[in-house]
């Protein structure tokens, strides 16, 4: 069997099979839509969907962490399968900014995929702020929404989740498609930051999750605006 990916360049890509490891990615990644749809649908009682998806957020990294650490090297961060012809490395960021915690990662990655990935990398960490806004200000007004329904206040959990849907699914259809219109860091540069956990990007690769935005996102959209439309009324 060929050694793995050196973190330090290209190397001949592994011979094992990948197959184990992408299941094992595609069933991590379901702990994210099980956590939406206790959010978003939030079966009652109220007060168990929302301990069960709090849990499961916080939880999530525990397993995927050790599973990117595991796959990061052995397939690649953008298509997902055995990196051919052989591994090119593309090292990120990860961490806070500012003098906060941070750590370097390597990924493996296909030679005509290290651009793609690197460009979208670098997408994330200059739209950073409105990315970050889209996403976490509608979850603390949707988990704020819920906690209040599960003391007994309704009123506010239908608005609450129609303007996370409309929002979320806007933010990451901007992430789907503005990446195309960036430019990839300088190879002799600092490399990307992650301004989201690193270890999600790794559960299905980045080509394939921003299909799941792209789909999910318009749909999200479309079911959030419609329901704004309804309360609005």
């Amino acid at each position: 069997m060929s050694a793995a990916p050196s973190e330090r360049g290209g190397a001949q890509v592994r011979g094992e099979s990948l197959l184990g490891w992408q299941l094992l990615g595609v069933a991590l990644f379901l702990f994210i839509p099980l956590v939406l749809f206790l959010f978003v649908r939030h079966p009652e009682p109220v007060a168990v969907s929302l301990g069960a998806g709090v849990a499961l957020m916080v939880g999530h990294r525990f397993l995927a962490r050790p599973y990117m650490e595991a796959v990061r090297l052995r397939k690649c961060l953008w298509c997902n399968g055995r990196p051919w012809p052989q591994a090119e490395t593309l090292p990120l960021l990860a961490g806070a900014r500012g003098g906060g915690a941070k750590s370097e990662l390597v990924a493996a990655v296909c030679p005509h995929h290290r651009d793609p990935a690197a460009r979208f990398v670098a997408f994330l960490e200059r739209a950073r702020l409105p990315l970050r806004l889209g996403i976490f200000v509608p979850l603390l007004l949707l988990l704020a929404a819920l906690l209040a329904a599960a003391l007994g206040e309704r009123r506010w959990l239908d608005p609450a989740v129609a303007i996370f849907q409309l929002l979320v699914g806007i933010t990451v259809n901007v992430a789907a498609v503005g990446y195309l219109a960036a430019k990839p860091p300088a190879d002799d540069g600092e490399p990307a930051r992650l301004p989201f956990p690193a270890h999600n990007f790794f559960l299905l690769g980045i080509r394939n999750l921003l299909w799941v935005f792209r789909l999910v996102g318009v749909w999200w959209i479309v079911v959030g605006a419609l329901a704004i439309a309804r309360i609005v009324r």
